[in-house]
């Protein structure tokens, strides 16, 4: 059966613009939620009432909701799936740009007793992933991390509307902003409705279109990378999404910290440790073996004459930082190599 949008605001088809409005206003007040401690037929007729005016209150969406027929093909007799797909979740998508507070993910009744108001459910957490080889950790160099987050939109603050058109005053916390108790519900909590502005505002945000957020790149540095070991996880609150709902909710970034090695590297003990793999002759005679450090500094090492397998040299100053200000020692373990086919041959 169809449901009669003029009708839900109590009006008939002739009425005006501002009969619409201040009816709904009216509407709205006496059967919002936090008024009625979890009737549910009141809670029904809350929902009937936002999507009759997020319709009848729009020139475009009123002109074609008028226009309709019972005789024509275009005629849906249900007015709530033709707007909505027939979701209650698709509702408050269309008309609070997101989420239904009267769903599942509440378990129960968000608007009653204090101890029992829940939050809306977002996921407002990152994850990312940051690659970090043992060259960085030798250079120890700030890492720059970039990614996307939301944040709330700078055009309209967060609020969804356009903050340069028409406004009224919230009829749901006391109107006015600068009077007492203004912006807040009955429970002391920020007023969901007017988001705490005390106004309510009749024009979308273009920028955000509504949504209140919109995805901006994000970056900072990491630091104490001389630190890092191996792979791990760090978790830094506040650094996730910021919440349509909740002004001061933000979600949490992980970052999955992944270490890479470098061929012939390995720490051990705190220490840096190379391996150089020499062959027999050279360990025999001694040498002078160019090294690159992992800051792509290069230094001569002298390999002295008899050097055995297993043996362990000590390159002062030239290993991982200890502090921001000073290197630890580096360490090469040697490899002796023997080319048995040169002996075969005798050479």
């Amino acid at each position: 059966m169809e449901e009669d949008l003029y009708a839900l605001l109590g009006l008939n088809k002739n009425a005006t613009s501002e009969e619409i409005k201040t009816e709904y206003r009216k509407l709205a007040k006496m059967y919002h939620p936090d008024k009625n401690n979890g009737d549910k037929e009141k809670e029904e007729k809350f929902k009937k009432i936002n999507l009759s005016y997020s319709i009848l209150g729009d020139e475009t969406k009123k002109q074609s909701y008028d226009n309709q027929s019972p005789h024509g093909k275009t005629y849906n007799p249900n007015p709530f799936s033709a707007f909505t797909g027939g979701g209650a979740d698709d509702i408050f998508n269309a008309f609070f740009g997101g989420g239904n507070p009267f769903g599942t993910p509440f378990g129960g009744n968000p608007f009653g007793a204090r101890h029992e108001y829940r939050e809306f459910h977002e996921n407002l957490d990152i994850t990312i992933n940051v690659m970090v080889t043992l060259s960085d950790v030798y250079k120890a160099n700030p890492i720059k991390v970039n990614y996307k987050r939301f944040e709330h939109c700078p055009d309209c603050q967060g609020t969804g509307f356009n903050r340069n058109g028409h406004s009224d005053n919230c009829e749901m916390c006391g109107g006015n902003i600068n009077q007492k108790g203004s912006g807040r519900d009955q429970y002391g909590r920020k007023c969901e409705y007017c988001q705490g502005h005390g106004v309510i505002f009749s024009e979308t945000c273009q920028n955000c279109n509504g949504e209140k957020v919109v995805l901006k790149d994000f970056e900072f540095n990491i630091n104490n990378i001389q630190s890092v070991r191996n792979s791990n996880e760090k978790y830094l609150p506040n650094f996730g999404h910021q919440s349509k709902y909740y002004r001061e909710k933000k979600g949490t970034l992980k970052l999955n910290i992944i270490f890479q090695n470098v061929p012939n590297h390995n720490i051990e003990n705190e220490q840096l440790i190379y391996k150089l793999n020499l062959h027999f002759d050279d360990a025999i005679k001694g040498m002078k073996y160019e090294y690159e450090c992992l800051d792509g500094n290069k230094l001569i090492v002298d390999i002295p004459e008899k050097t055995n397998d297993g043996d362990v040299l000590r390159i002062q100053g030239k290993g991982l930082f200890k502090n921001l200000n000073e290197r630890d020692d580096l360490f090469f373990r040697i490899n002796v190599m023997i080319d048995y086919e040169r002996l075969q041959l005798g050479n």
